[in-house]
């Protein structure tokens, strides 16, 4: 249930109750007050308490891929780029399927950053499809 029409049965409710209490003796008004009222916060707790669970269950909150985000600007910001693409690919690769990867020299850092383009990205394919094929 979205925002507006929660309000909308909370001013609803808000509303019935005032009429009731306002109608005092007179049944004929008071009793379907209050019974608006009543139906109207049963409503409002359906959907706010019992409902959330299984919305929250049928959509899942997904966190922004941060290394899509990493890997696109990575390729259009040059050498830096292009280290925290290396660096990246080496933390995933740590994080899965070789866990004692060592650190890299700055040697090695600088041979694969100094590729070409082309090489580079071809680099990082080659490497990604290897991290995806042992995971």
């Amino acid at each position: 249930m979205n925002r507006f029409a929660a309000a909308l049965l909370i001013v609803v409710v808000g509303a019935a109750t005032a009429v009731a209490v306002w109608a005092g003796a007179n049944v004929a008004i008071a009793a379907p007050a209050a019974g608006a009222a009543v139906f109207a916060a049963g409503l409002l707790f359906l959907v706010t308490v019992v409902d959330r669970p299984r919305a929250a269950a049928r959509a899942p909150v997904r966190e922004a891929p941060r290394d899509e985000y990493l890997f696109r600007f990575g390729f259009r910001s040059g050498r830096l780029g292009r280290e925290e693409i290396l660096a990246t690919l080496d933390r995933i690769e740590r994080s899965g399927p070789n866990p004692d990867l060592p650190g890299r020299t700055s040697r090695e850092v600088a041979s694969v950053v100094g590729l070409p383009r082309p090489e580079f990205r071809d680099y990082v394919r080659r490497r990604l499809d290897d991290l995806e094929a042992r995971s």
